[in-house]
């Protein structure tokens, strides 16, 4: 009896987070708030682009210190502080690591560099035992199927909250800015085995995406 009043209290709450992506939230105590804009093709995504830049001048990158958002709608919960730094470390390491090798990473302003300020502004911690559990039983793998399709994130996994503004070294002219919500493919197993995971998968996914999008901008074909 008491696993079958489990299943139906999983099964529950299952349901209850099977729904569509949330809207994005913008986060007020951010430089670029005001100017970032909803992407239709990005659910739980805000990006801004200044008109008019000659983006592939800039090929060297000048990191800030990671920034822990502050603001009373920051998204850490009940999450520790040791946790807080550590994704945030993790976090400016995987951007460096995406440059390291391609591009010049300085520590001095230019007329070619480009700063880059990384905030995290929220984690949600993946709770290991229900996250395995709803891609076992046969309605949790079904959902978390079609959450898979539709770039959500999977049931019980945890996200980042996190936001690049990307500004010319020299004037602090705001360039191009992001605020986004994300977590790994919700049947992507390898990130349900302890709380952080997801949230770094997520990260490592933001950083390879950023390098892309650098790589395209300078024309750079991949092999």
């Amino acid at each position: 009896m008491k696993k079958v009043i489990f299943i139906v209290i999983l099964l529950s709450l299952i349901a209850f987070g099977a729904g569509y992506a949330d809207e994005p939230k913008k986060y007020p105590g951010l430089e670029s708030s005001s100017q970032l804009q909803p992407q239709p093709s990005a659910p739980e995504t805000l990006i801004f682009k200044k008109e008019g830049v000659d983006a592939k001048k800039y090929i060297k990158f000048l990191f800030d210190s990671v920034e822990i958002y502050q603001g009373p709608d920051a998204g850490f919960g009940g999450v520790s502080l040791k946790d807080i730094n550590t994704v945030a470390d993790f976090m400016k390491s995987e951007f460096v690591r995406v440059l390291q090798g391609k591009y010049a990473i300085v520590d001095k302003p230019g007329t070619d560099v480009l700063r880059i300020k990384l905030t995290l502004a929220g984690i949600e911690i993946t709770r290991p035992a229900l996250a395995v559990m709803t891609r076992i039983i046969p309605v949790g793998l079904a959902l978390n199927l079609g959450k898979s399709a539709t770039g959500m994130q999977g049931s019980f996994t945890g996200s980042v909250t996190c936001a690049g503004e990307f500004f010319d070294s020299e004037t602090n002219t705001l360039l191009y800015a992001f605020l986004t919500k994300r977590g790994p493919n919700a049947m992507d197993v390898t990130v349900v085995l302890t709380g952080l995971d997801a949230s770094k998968k997520a990260i490592t996914e933001i950083a390879e995406k950023f390098i892309e999008t650098v790589d395209r901008v300078q024309g750079v074909v991949k092999k």
